[in-house]
Order: C-alpha cells, then sequence, then structure tokens
C-alpha cells in the first residue's frame, strides 16, 4: 500500500507512512494503548511461518454505553474488495451510505465505511 500505479498519487502514500511511521508507530503504547484506545494486529500461523494479516487502531470517539464505552466500530476497506465486504458482512457489519476518502485535496482513494453496533 505504499505505492500507487498511478505516479501522479504515489507521494501521498509515501508521506502517509513516513507520518505514520514517525508518529503513531515510533510509540504505539502511546498512541494506540491509552485507556482512549488501543491496538490490535492479526496474525495467521501457516507451517510454522507466522504473518501479520492485519492491523487495527481503536480510538474512543464519544462516551457512550458498553463495555470501554464503545457503542459501535466503524472501519473503512476498498470498495473493490468483494471477499472483504462479504467477510465483514457475515460478522455482523454493514456499509454505510457515507462516501470517505484518505485524501480530499486531492480527492483521492475512496473507500466504503463499515459499520457494526454493539
Amino acid at each position: 500500500m505504499a505505492f500507487d500505479d498511478n505516479p501522479d498519487f504515489r507521494y501521498l502514500w509515501e508521506e502517509r507512512l513516513s507520518k505514520d511511521l514517525t508518529n503513531d508507530f515510533a510509540d504505539i503504547e502511546a498512541s494506540h494503548m491509552a485507556s482512549v484506545g488501543n491496538f490490535w494486529v492479526a496474525t495467521a500461523t501457516q507451517d510454522e511461518s507466522t504473518k501479520i494479516v492485519g492491523i487495527i487502531g481503536l480510538q474512543r470517539r464519544s462516551e457512550s454505553n458498553g463495555e470501554n464505552g464503545i457503542k459501535s466500530l466503524f472501519l473503512t476497506t476498498n470498495p473493490k474488495k468483494k471477499q472483504a465486504l462479504e467477510f465483514y458482512a457475515a460478522l455482523g457489519y454493514t456499509k454505510g451510505d457515507e462516501l470517505m476518502r484518505f485524501w480530499e485535496n486531492p480527492q483521492f482513494f475512496e473507500v466504503d465505511k463499515i459499520v457494526k453496533q454493539l
């Protein structure tokens, strides 16, 4: 994901990766493991080899009911990833109507917002 087929937008991914590595990932505990958030890493092991298959950062957006104050979860995914959308639907997530983009200026990389009420 650190590059794009379109060289006009590749710099956006490079800037994002650089920012994440120097800010969020430089101190994961401070960025994601405080009482208002968390950071999870999903791994899969096959043939005695373990790979990271996904990551998620949780951040509290409001004071709500539910365990740890979490009332709903949302994630974003590429709308072209049909298997991912089917997987999330099987877990109880629904696709929202809100169109999201990683960047607004320039408008680039549209993602679907997927929501699950807890």
